[in-house]
Parts: structure tokens; C-alpha cells; sequence
């Protein structure tokens, strides 16, 4: 009998992906945005991509698929844009770089030098490093503007450093209004749902979170606020107008 109910869920779901509308997500690292991808995949099958499958190649590889994510910029995003339902995730910003640091230090250290870095690093050295080392300041310094603003897999090589901050501010205010919709990690569910009903798939009957990152539970130093806080300030302005717009400053 299983056998029977699990087919009939896969012929469900193969119909769901015939109608549903082509989806675009812009995934930025740390934001609950791998809780999206793993409802997604149920339904898009291999007619879609997430994470760094997008590596080495040019968004017009991935034109004909039903549901393009990952972790690209808006330069890379915005030439996959036109006919697809495109949203992403902002997450508090100081939370996400706590996040991200106890995600990278979780990771086998031989698969990516900032796997082994960040292992090498305490918290505190991680955080000064956010502000000089370019392989650190790329993930953590105002990634979520970086990535709003211009971002990674971009056309003309550009990094982070190449901008005015203010010009990257005014970049990621201006491209969030192309979006579809702009999500809030700390009120995920809610937009979860939003976004699953514009896709036409349909919602989780139980609540799913993904690649969730366990934390030190110590109070942080005084040196380290202050880290976050000069890390994050550009973010916490973007962050803020979304939080806003939804109601829910």
C-alpha cells in the first residue's frame, strides 16, 4: 500500500511542476533559505538548480529551468528576472554572520580554505578579519547590500571593494523593488507560505527547517558587538526598510 500512495504522490507532484510558474531565488548564505530549497526540490525535480550549481556558467544555461536558486548576486540574478516569480531572504544581520561563522567552523576544513580558516579563527579574530582578510569580508561585510547591490557570478569581475559603501546602499534599495517579494528569516513561515502560494506549490504540513547552524551560547564581549555592529551597518539600514515595508519593525 505504500508503494501505491508514495506513486500517487509522485504523479501529484509531477503535475504540480507542469503548472507551476517558473520560480527564481536569489539565496543568500545563512538566511533559512535551504528550508525553501528542500521544499522545492519535492516538486521542481531536476528542473532546477540551487547552491553554487551555477558555478562557471552563464545564466542563459539555466533559462529553461522551472526554478533557478543560488548563491549569486543580483548582476547574475537579474538577467534570469523577466518571466519568473523572483523573491529572496533578509535575515537580521548580526544573527546571520554569528550563523554563518558556526556553519563555516562545522564544515569538513579540506573542502574550501575559508572551511579551514574559520576553524582556525575564534570568534573575535573572525570578526576583525570580516574587515581586512578579502575571503572573510566577502561573506560577512554587508554581504546581504553586497549581494542585493551587485554580488557574486557578476559579469564584470567586480568586487565588494570596487564600490562607494553609499553607492552600494542606494544599488540594493533600488533592486529590491524588482523582486516579487523580499522575505524576513525571523518571520519565515509567514513568507514561506507567501511565496509557495505564488508558485502554486503547495504548503508543508509540518514545519521544516534546514541547515540549521548551532551557536555558542556565551554572551558576546564587548569587542565583539562592536565588530558586528561596524560589520553590519549598511545591512541593518536594508534590513530595516524591508522590515518596514511588511510591517514589522
Amino acid at each position: 500500500m505504500d508503494k501505491f500512495i508514495e506513486a500517487g504522490k509522485s504523479l501529484a507532484n509531477l503535475f504540480l511542476n507542469k503548472r507551476a510558474p517558473k520560480g527564481l531565488f536569489l539565496h543568500i548564505q545563512k538566511t533559512a533559505g535551504t528550508s525553501i530549497i528542500h521544499i522545492a526540490q519535492s516538486y521542481y525535480r531536476f528542473g532546477m538548480i540551487s547552491h553554487g550549481d551555477h558555478v562557471g556558467k552563464p545564466p542563459k544555461a539555466f533559462r529553461n529551468l522551472k526554478f533557478v536558486s543560488g548563491h549569486f548576486g543580483y548582476d547574475f540574478a537579474q538577467q534570469l528576472m523577466g518571466d519568473r516569480y523572483s523573491f529572496t531572504f533578509l535575515r537580521n544581520p548580526e544573527s546571520r554572520i554569528l550563523s554563518m561563522y558556526y556553519f563555516l567552523r562545522g564544515q569538513k576544513e579540506n573542502l574550501f580554505p575559508m572551511y579551514k580558516l574559520a576553524k582556525e579563527l575564534s570568534l573575535t579574530e573572525f570578526l576583525r578579519a570580516g574587515l581586512t582578510d578579502p575571503m572573510v569580508k566577502q561573506r560577512i561585510w554587508n554581504n546581504q547590500v553586497w549581494q542585493l547591490a551587485h554580488g557574486w557570478a557578476n559579469r564584470d569581475g567586480k568586487k565588494v571593494e570596487d564600490f562607494e559603501p553609499n553607492q552600494l546602499l542606494d544599488l540594493a534599495l533600488t533592486h529590491i523593488e524588482c523582486f516579487n517579494h523580499v522575505g524576513i528569516t525571523e518571520t519565515f513561515e509567514k513568507d514561506r507560505d507567501i511565496i509557495l502560494n505564488a508558485l502554486h506549490l503547495p504548503l508543508p504540513e509540518e514545519k521544516v527547517v534546514s541547515n540549521v547552524s548551532s551557536r555558542d551560547s556565551k554572551p558576546l564581549s564587548e569587542e565583539q558587538a562592536m565588530l558586528l555592529k561596524e560589520l553590519t551597518v549598511l545591512d541593518w539600514q536594508l534590513y530595516k526598510v524591508v522590515c518596514d515595508r511588511h510591517g514589522r519593525g
